[in-house]
Parts: structure tokens; C-alpha cells; sequence
């Protein structure tokens, strides 16, 4: 009397079975009917065949073949001449951003946003870009996110170099911030595309990723990018790059005396992170360098073949190119 009754586990169990239940009971009707529907009207569409999708999309936006059904009835619209086409694309973008706030890493819901804004004739390119910077606040290693990001710059006029500021603030946030490092190494080439500015920025970008590898000397993503410089600074002409990557190899080594763990665990990060850490950075430095002693590599490469042994073949491969 005036008691609330307190539900025991078992009761509790069953109730949100009960609930599971008629939850599944009600999604497999909407795609009954969304199917009935499908096959009444044989190809010719109307405005009840965006609706009817729509409801079993907002229970799961995974459904790839309604996402192809949606566009298949928008294409058909068009080549009609339905006189309000890019309103439909409109509401069809407000839909897509309802479901990417429940559904962030959904393959689908972003493929289809890029299809509907390459339609538009006039897309807010801004706004797109607002609405990635609003989702990789919440979660900054949203690679879908990242990708559209890129795919949103390669459609607009944004400038390149406010993106280049961009993925600067998010590494300061986050040095472990991979799709930050990469979106970096995208557009670094094309805001340089003259050698002698690449080659300046270049030696600028090894000042930031040693500020990364010394104060998360564990972590892959600034390591994979110090490699992508590597590679890019021996592309350019004219760029001495012999002794850059001497001056690289001393600051690592610095990095091993200072950060012994760095060695003691590096079992652990190669476990994890193929190609990464310091001793086999500085291996492939000495190799690129030339004129170390081949025995002294060869027992580094002995070293990292006993610390990960699951890319033993590759290992002796490198061994042949000494």
C-alpha cells in the first residue's frame, strides 16, 4: 500500500525480454510492409516509397539496400522532372544527419550524404564541414568522419591551409590522434607544391612529431607519420636528406637514453603497432643513411625478429637489402 514494488532480477530479465520482443516484432513489420510496398510498385515510385524506407532506416540505418532503394526513387524523381528535386535533397540530408547523431560510424549513412550533396546545387559546404568538427569533437578518431571531412574539402573552395590549422589543433589535443597525423600528410603536398616550400615545411613538421614522439614515445601515430616524412623528404630534389635523417636518427637515440621503457616495451608496442617504435626506426634510418656496420644492423634486426616474431619474413627481407 503506497509501497513501490522493487522488481527482482528475474522479473527484470523478463520484461526487458518482453520488451526486446515486441521491439523486434515491430521492426519486422516495417520492413513487411516497406517490402509489400516495394513489390506493389514494381519500379514506378512515389512520395509513400521515401516515407516507408524512412521508417525502417531510423531502426537500422544498416539496411544498405533500402540506402539504394532511396536513391534509385530520388534518380527516378529526377529524370521526371519533379520540379522540387533539390528540396528532396535537402530533407533527405536532414534525415541522413539524424541518423548520423545515433549511428556516428554507420558505412552507409556516410556514403549516402555524399551522394546527396555532390546533387545539390548549391551544397553548404561550410556547414558540412561544421557538422564534422561538431562530430569529432565528441569522438576524434571517427575515421568516417575523417574521410567525409576529406571528401568535403576535395568538393568545396575551403582553404586547405585552415584545415592544415585544423588537424594542428587536433594533434595538440590528442598526439594519439592517427586520422589527424594522416589528414595532415594528405594535404601537405598540395598547399606545397613547390619542392623548395615542401622541403621547408617538411623539416619544420620533424620539430612537431619529435614533440609527439618524446612525450608519447609509446604511441604509433606519430611514428607512422615520421616515416611518411622520411619518405616524402627523400622524394625532393636537392633536399640533403642524408643528413636530416642523421640529425633524426641522433634525436631518437636521445629518445632511447632518456626513455629506456621505450626499448624494455617495445615487445608490446609491436605487438599492436607493426613498423613502429624507435629501434626499428632507427633501423630503417641507418639503412637509408648507409655506411653503419652491416653486423651491428643485422643484430638489430635479430633483436626486433625475437621481439616480433610474426613478421619474421619481413624482417629477413629487410636483412637482404643491407
Amino acid at each position: 500500500h503506497g509501497v513501490l514494488k522493487v522488481r527482482t532480477s528475474e522479473e527484470k530479465a523478463r520484461a526487458l525480454k518482453l520488451k526486446e520482443l515486441e521491439k523486434i516484432d515491430s521492426y519486422n513489420k516495417l520492413v513487411k510492409s516497406f517490402e509489400e510496398k516495394r513489390e506493389k510498385e514494381n519500379g514506378q515510385y512515389d512520395d509513400q516509397s521515401l516515407a516507408v524506407s524512412k521508417l525502417v532506416l531510423v531502426e537500422n540505418p544498416e539496411y544498405y539496400t533500402i540506402w539504394n532503394y532511396r536513391r534509385n526513387v530520388m534518380n527516378q524523381f529526377k529524370e521526371k522532372g519533379t520540379s522540387d528535386i533539390q528540396q528532396v535533397y535537402q530533407n533527405e540530408l536532414k534525415f541522413i544527419e539524424e541518423c548520423i547523431q545515433r549511428y556516428t560510424k554507420s558505412y552507409w549513412i556516410w556514403y549516402h550524404r555524399k551522394w546527396v550533396t555532390v546533387r545539390l546545387d548549391d551544397c553548404d559546404w561550410d556547414r558540412e564541414l561544421k557538422l564534422c568538427s561538431k562530430l569529432l569533437n565528441l569522438d576524434l578518431r571517427n575515421f568516417h568522419c575523417w574521410s567525409y571531412r576529406r571528401f568535403v574539402l576535395e568538393n568545396s573552395k575551403i582553404p586547405l591551409e585552415d584545415e592544415f590549422k585544423y588537424t594542428t589543433s587536433k594533434i595538440e589535443q590528442n598526439f594519439s590522434n592517427y586520422s589527424a597525423w594522416h589528414q595532415r600528410s594528405s594535404i601537405l603536398p598540395k598547399i606545397y607544391p613547390e619542392p623548395e616550400k615542401l622541403l621547408e615545411k617538411v623539416l619544420e613538421e620533424f620539430e612537431l612529431v619529435r614533440s609527439a614522439v618524446f612525450t608519447e614515445p609509446k604511441d604509433s601515430s606519430s611514428w607512422i607519420y615520421h616515416k611518411w616524412l622520411v619518405a616524402t623528404l627523400k622524394s625532393i630534389p636537392n633536399s640533403n636528406y642524408i643528413d636530416v635523417l642523421k640529425n633524426e636518427l641522433e634525436q631518437i637515440n636521445e629518445l632511447i637514453e632518456m626513455e629506456p621503457n621505450c626499448k624494455c616495451n617495445i615487445k608490446k608496442i609491436l605487438k599492436f603497432f607493426f613498423f613502429t617504435g624507435p629501434i626499428y626506426i632507427t633501423l630503417l634510418l641507418k639503412i637509408e643513411i648507409g655506411g653503419y656496420d652491416k653486423n651491428e644492423l643485422k643484430e638489430t634486426i635479430q633483436e626486433l625478429i625475437k621481439l616480433d616474431n610474426d613478421h619474421i619474413n619481413y624482417y629477413k627481407h629487410l636483412e637482404t637489402t643491407i
